[in-house]
């Protein structure tokens, strides 16, 4: 484990937490809703992760409930970073809620979800 961060978007119900597994692919493990005013955790974690060279992330959504419109848009925007750059990042473990959002924005097409974030990181 690389480090842990914790985010408050004013309540503690909407706390956001982050864990950095090291390894190749590194895998971000984000506890929480992702919401305008809770993301900030997780745009500090994939930024610099982007920015040390890391060029291949799995972020595990096993325990993130739901996301907003801001979740989707780092994603895309870390997703395009990385892909300038060769890399490429990957989703697992997507709730329904999360799993429905990306469907219906026609995400899934540059953002593939695995069932595990094991089987993500397996897949070339």
């Amino acid at each position: 484990m690389r480090s842990s961060f914790l985010g408050d978007g004013g309540k503690p119900s909407d706390a956001v937490t982050v864990q950095v597994l090291d390894g190749d692919p590194v895998v971000v493990r984000v506890t929480g809703r992702l919401l305008f005013d809770t993301l900030h955790p997780l745009a500090e974690t994939l930024q610099g992760l982007t920015q040390a060279g890391g060029s291949r992330i799995v972020v595990d959504l096993a325990e993130v409930p739901m996301c907003d419109s801001s979740a989707l848009n780092l994603l895309v925007r870390t997703r395009s970073a990385l892909d300038e750059t060769g890399g490429w990042l990957r989703l697992a473990t997507a709730q329904p809620m999360v799993a429905s959002v990306l469907e219906i924005t026609n995400l899934t097409w540059i953002l593939p979800v695995f069932a595990t974030a094991e089987e993500a990181a397996a897949q070339t």
